[in-house]
């Protein structure tokens, strides 16, 4: 009998150009270390029973990532993060670990907070709301059939637009799953082409993952 533990981990800053690939390399190793009773697949080439909710583009952040772990034994929630975060780098720990309330495949949205330096947050943001004001936002997206032409608009939620000193904070919640997934870098290039300016790489952070309900996703 398998017991699945469910992990929500922070990626920070140091650790933001380390690839997905990486990143379960890491915490198989950080596994072995911490002696976690972890379940393996049946077969010729064995592996890790590991799931991952959705892949972190390279170069963001995040506070959200969800990966879910079978063990073979049962044991507290506490002491599977406890022993994990002794083995972990600092920039990857885990921040809390439980129950999986909702399946993987139920993920729908992800939120994001996208700083970007300016000396002028004021302008910025008239410029983002004038350029979201548009009935339709048509980029070139790549899908499995290859470039369509999608309309963003429909797919964004401006959650809020924060002035801060020298930076201009947009909190956004993009669909995220199997079923359609958008990365905020398609609407931060889409502006800038329709606004005609250039901006440096905006620092963008996963702050959370939600079911189609908009319910934590743990």
């Amino acid at each position: 009998m398998n017991y699945p533990v469910r992990m929500r981990f922070l990626k920070a800053e140091r650790a933001k150009y380390i690839s997905h690939l990486d990143f379960m390399r890491c915490l198989q190793r950080a596994i072995c270390r911490a002696r976690l009773p972890i379940a393996y697949s049946n077969g010729f080439h064995p592996h890790m029973q590991m799931s991952f909710a959705v892949t972190l583009p390279l170069g963001f952040t995040s506070s959200a990532e969800i990966v879910q772990i079978d063990l073979t034994e049962n044991m507290p929630y506490d002491t599977v993060q406890l022993q994990l975060n002794q083995v972990l780098p600092n920039n990857l720990q885990v921040l809390e670990a439980g129950e999986a309330v909702c399946a993987l495949k139920e993920l729908a949205y992800a939120d994001y907070a996208v700083g970007i330096d300016t000396v002028n947050p004021k302008q910025l943001r008239e410029s983002f709301e004038h350029f979201f004001d548009a009935q339709t936002i048509l980029v070139q997206k790549k899908t499995k059939r290859g470039m369509k032409e999608v309309d963003l608009k429909p797919m964004v939620e401006v959650i809020d637009i924060v002035e801060e000193i020298a930076r201009l904070t947009l909190k956004l919640r993009l669909p995220a799953g199997s079923i359609c997934n958008l990365n905020p870098m398609l609407l931060m290039d889409a502006w800038q082409k329709s606004e005609n300016f250039s901006m440096c790489f905006p620092q963008i952070c996963r702050t959370a993952l939600l079911s189609k309900e908009r319910r934590k996703f743990f």
